[in-house]
Formats: structure tokens, C-alpha cells, sequence
């Protein structure tokens, strides 16, 4: 009885040192994944807005962002933005982290941001939703939220 102990013992032990281990990698990674994909929401807001420029946006879209929006759809926002809001002022940061999760042993890694900006005429908020494929950040979705542009759309002034 007394081997049986000792060996439950010994094995919990390496269990607790095996998860420490786990729990030490995974939070520098997760550091290390946080910083990577902030940097790729600053340099994609400050690309994007400054022109309002459709190519910078697709240039760093997903496979699965390309082929569920139209280029052309996303041209003709950002003409309607540019005459709305104008270009980039002054780019103000972001907020948000980056996740990694395992499902049936396959890892993936994506990001959700939302990144304020001043632009010409107006506040900006930007939803960012990356993913990770490889060692590159792509962009997964883009939505835009403006009060200056909410307020032009129903017709009230500031």
C-alpha cells in the first residue's frame, strides 16, 4: 500500500510541475501574440485611414474576408468615409487580445481589437477581427462606427 502512495504521489507531482510548465508557455506566448497583433492593428488603421484606401484593406484581408465581401463594396465605403470623415488625424490605439484555442487538436489563433481614431471631420471607432495563418495576421472582419457618420445619416447636426 505504502509503493502505491508514493507512486500516486510521485505522479501527482509531475502533473503539477507538467501544467506549471504549460501555464508558463502559454502566458508568454499569449504576451507574445498580444504584442504582434497590436502592432498589426495600428499599421492596418493607419494604412487604411489615412486615404481611406481599399487596397491596404484587402492587401491584408483573409482568404475567408476575401471571398465573403466584394472589393467593390468595400470601395465604395470608404468613398462614402473619405467624403464623410476624411483621412487619418491622429490614430489613438487600440484595445483587445489576442485568443488561441484547440479544437479536435487543431490550434487557431485570432484577435479582436477596437481601435479609435481622429479623423478630419469626425471620431472613429474600428472593429478589427484578425486571425493568424502561418506566422501573418490577416484581417477576418472591419466594421466601422462613427457618430459623425450616425448623425449624418439621420439627418442631425452637432
Amino acid at each position: 500500500m505504502r509503493k502505491f502512495f508514493f507512486g500516486l504521489g510521485v505522479a501527482s507531482a509531475i502533473a503539477i510541475v507538467a501544467a506549471a510548465i504549460g501555464f508558463f508557455v502559454l502566458a508568454r506566448s499569449g504576451a507574445a501574440l498580444d504584442t504582434a497583433s497590436k502592432a498589426f492593428v495600428g499599421d492596418t488603421v493607419i494604412a487604411v485611414t489615412t486615404d481611406w484606401d481599399t487596397d491596404e484593406l484587402w492587401k491584408r484581408a483573409s482568404p475567408h474576408f476575401k471571398a465573403t465581401v466584394k472589393r467593390e463594396d468595400i470601395r465604395t465605403l470608404f468613398v462614402a468615409m473619405r467624403g464623410a470623415l476624411g483621412g487619418l488625424v491622429e490614430y489613438r490605439g487600440s484595445e483587445g487580445q489576442a485568443l488561441m484555442s484547440v479544437v479536435n487538436a487543431q490550434t487557431s489563433i485570432s484577435a479582436q481589437y477596437v481601435a479609435r481614431a481622429r479623423l478630419e471631420r469626425g471620431e472613429v471607432d474600428l472593429r478589427l477581427r484578425l486571425v493568424k495563418q502561418g506566422d501573418a495576421w490577416m484581417v477576418e472582419g472591419f466594421n466601422i462606427g462613427s457618430p459623425t457618420v450616425m448623425r449624418a445619416v439621420a439627418g442631425v447636426s452637432s
